[in-house]
């Protein structure tokens, strides 16, 4: 009797699951199914495939969800955004060579999570550390990534000179002045200052391109009346930002002792950092004070123009001299100052007609640099 009785439960639990088995055969071999092998090869070869400037674009595009959702150094204050193709520049695939190294694939029938490291090679320099995590999937037979987020090793700090100042988009503001300052586009970080001041008068920082220009200029008298105005608003002011104002003064040993003071409070501030090895007469030192913030941010154009010049004129190392300009023109550029730059290292090569080229792309970008135009006319 029980055999006879479970009998009929018996075929009825294998039919349904044999059912379910062939349910979960045809789940698993549908067009949008994914193998671990296939993932694998397809993250690590479409991320190292992204170099070669322009050519380089057509891939990256073609790899990427129209519904993508990508997520850039999720350690600062910010959001996902929604893949924009239209937005793509050809210039940031500068790099000669990048390296995947997959820590985990993580199959979801039709997704897999991918874990891994990437790095970033210029001249054979690991210029860019990145760890990252993305959802790979396959629309109409191509495997594209649905979403990605990535941590950059040289965004892990904070230590900046942040601006002490509330307006609506001064942040921004004082990035942008800052960076024109750092490209010593004197003028125009003359004019952003100008309008920073303009839009906050109690905010002491908004003087720091003000400063510049008249010190490069050589006008005390200019430097002297920005430099009043921006000490008697300290009160608003942080520590950082107080001693890198000071530190804007006819006398080098004040320069110095201000810059190592701003140090204390922003540690990672690349134009302190910078201004100090401007300043520092003991070049070696310079050298090891800029390379710390290169190790934080390799992309920057005038951390690798100052350790460039430091390489070139001091230190006698003209290989990691042109590494530092080659890097400074491929990651920025727009920067005129890049190709002024390394039309100088040309000229310590003894390349007369690189280096004119150079001066006169240079003049060409920006008619005020009337300087690089007379290096270029001088050369024969």
């Amino acid at each position: 009797m029980l055999d006879l009785g479970n009998k009929p439960l018996n075929q009825f639990k294998m039919k349904q699951l044999l059912y379910l088995c062939s349910g979960v055969l045809l789940w698993s071999c549908g067009p949008n199914s994914l193998t671990e092998s296939e993932v694998s090869e397809f993250a690590i070869t479409y991320i190292e495939s992204q170099v070669g400037g322009e050519d380089a674009v057509e891939d990256y595009i073609a790899g990427i969800s129209e519904t993508a959702m990508i997520w850039n150094n999720p350690v600062w204050k910010n959001k996902p955004k929604t893949f924009d193709a239209s937005n793509v520049d050809g210039r940031v695939f500068y790099e000669d060579s990048i390296k995947v190294t997959l820590h985990d694939v993580y199959m979801m029938h039709d997704h897999a999570n991918v874990m891994g490291t990437i790095q970033w090679y210029v001249m054979g320099t690991n210029t860019y550390y990145r760890n990252f995590s993305g959802i790979v999937t396959k629309h109409n037979g191509q495997l594209q990534w649905e979403r990605f987020v990535g941590a950059d090793h040289s965004q892990l700090a904070d230590g900046f000179v942040w601006p002490s100042t509330e307006i609506s988009g001064g942040d921004q503001a004082f990035r942008a002045m800052r960076q024109a300052m750092m490209n010593l586009d004197h003028d125009r970080a003359l004019a952003m200052s100008d309008s920073l001041v303009e839009a906050d008068p109690n905010w002491a920082s908004a003087h720091l391109g003000q400063l510049q220009y008249y010190w490069f200029k050589k006008d005390v008298d200019g430097l002297a009346a920005a430099k009043a105005a921006a000490l008697s608003k300290l009160d608003h002011a942080s520590r950082a930002e107080e001693h890198l104002i000071r530190s804007y003064d006819p006398d080098r040993e004040i320069r110095i002792q201000e810059l190592r003071s701003a140090m204390m409070f922003a540690p990672n501030d690349p134009m302190i950092r910078i201004w100090y090895a401007f300043n520092e007469t003991d070049k070696e030192l310079a050298r090891d004070v800029v390379q710390l913030a290169w190790n934080r941010l390799p992309q920057n154009g005038a951390v690798n123009n100052m350790m460039g010049y430091l390489y070139m004129d001091h230190l006698k190392d003209m290989d990691k001299a042109q590494l530092h300009f080659e890097l400074f023109i491929r990651a920025n550029p727009d920067v005129t100052n890049a190709y002024d730059s390394y039309g100088d290292f040309y000229v310590a090569q003894g390349n007369n007609v690189k280096a004119k080229e150079m001066y006169l792309k240079a003049y060409e970008m920006d008619n005020s640099w009337t300087a690089s135009k007379e290096k270029a006319e001088a050369l024969k």
